[in-house]
């Protein structure tokens, strides 16, 4: 499936684009943009991927190609191929690394053509595969612990402690977990005795609830070395690992999409509200790494001049890490390129008395930010 999105500010034009793509078998129209600032909105900030951008290249307020080297900086995997009545841009629609370069108005053979280009550079680059689908479970541990079987049924436990328990063997990702670890996990601090009793029948319950879905055998307990217990279950989703795929993504190739899919799937946090203690240091990593996506989307906001976008992830940034210098110091920053002086005068006031004592608050000066606001990002 190639999902294309058409840009251009001529509405017969684009109505054309439209019809056309909706003939052909494999292609999804994502989007039909008559406004280039709309279309950069979307990019920015929907986390569904885009294949291919069919581009014109006359447009007002901004030229084609300057849309499209912006594109480039948040998305660079996507494809683009110019919409145009003028043979003239052809050179310069090659130098932003073009797909094709369409003459209106746009001929059904040659759009044919540009989209079985399309299709060939996705399967090299894998940016156009559809994800195949997978039997098994799928796990969410971003926000409350939850799990559904492969009919998309969630599978309901009989206590609390029976679902904390899954939760912990299914962070170990199927490697054993050693019975001391167990019981110091889920009643640690309790009398050793009780808490063996409490982890037999938990394991006890929880096997029955998985049996009433369908996953018999789940849990393998071995007796060796004192005792574990390890989960054996086909996982067709787990959260955790597509946020870390999509981390990597965003690592290799700098575009915005993964990034967008990572916040997205990250949602409130690891196990967040669970109040597993065991939980805490992975939540701890999980949240720094958090942060530093976050600094990331909002950097790449202000590189494009969208301040406005900018302040919903810097937001969220001081909701985990209230006393960081450099969240506050962006925060004044963004303020002033926004040409908001007095709020980022009195926001600079307020997070002094937040920092006070702080070693971090000596990043917070006024002067040096003003001078130079953009230098933060």
């Amino acid at each position: 499936m190639i999902r294309v999105i058409a840009v251009d500010d001529e509405l017969p034009a684009l109505r054309r684009a439209g019809k056309l793509l909706e003939t052909f078998e494999g292609v999804r129209v994502d989007g039909l943009f008559d406004k280039a600032q709309a279309f950069l909105e979307h990019a920015l900030t929907a986390p569904e991927p885009i294949d291919l951008v069919l581009l014109d290249m006359e447009m007002p307020g901004i030229h084609g190609l300057e849309l499209a080297r912006r594109l480039r900086e948040i998305r660079p995997e996507v494809q683009i191929a110019f919409l145009t009545a003028y043979e003239e841009y052809a050179r310069e629609a090659f130098q932003v690394e073009a797909l094709d370069y369409l003459l209106k108005p746009i001929m059904p053979e040659d759009l044919e053509r540009t989209l079985g280009r399309a299709a060939r550079r996705g399967e090299r680059t894998g940016s156009a595969r559809e994800t195949v689908s997978r039997k098994g479970v799928s796990v969410r541990s971003f926000g409350p612990f939850s799990v559904e079987d492969e009919n998309g049924q969630p599978i309901r436990f009989r206590n609390s402690k029976g679902r904390e328990l899954l939760a912990l063997l299914h962070a170990y990702r199927g490697r054993p977990v050693g019975k001391a670890q167990l019981t110091d996990g889920l009643w640690f601090g309790r009398d050793a005795e009780k808490t063996q009793a409490n982890l037999h029948t938990t394991v006890y319950q929880l096997r029955k609830d998985l049996e009433s879905c369908g996953l018999e055998n789940a849990i393998e307990q071995s007796k060796t070395a004192g005792g574990s217990y390890a989960l054996r279950w086909d996982v067709a989703f787990d959260d955790v690992i597509a946020y870390e795929e999509e981390l990597r993504r965003f690592r290799e190739t700098g575009s915005l999409t993964p990034l967008m899919r990572a916040v997205q799937l990250y949602g409130e946090g690891y196990l967040a509200g669970s109040g597993y203690e065991w939980a805490a240091p992975r939540q701890a990593e999980l949240e720094l790494e958090f942060v530093g996506l976050l600094e990331a989307m909002v950097d790449a906001y202000v590189g494009q001049g969208r301040y406005e976008i900018a302040l919903n992830p810097l937001q969220r940034w001081s909701q985990l890490l209230p006393l960081s210098g450099r969240l506050h110091a962006k925060m004044i920053a963004l303020l002033l390129l926004m040409n908001r002086d007095k709020d980022a005068l009195a926001y600079h006031e307020l997070a002094l008395e937040l920092m006070e004592g702080e070693d971090e608050a000596s990043e917070l000066d006024y002067e040096s930010i003003q001078a130079n606001p953009a230098a933060m990002f």
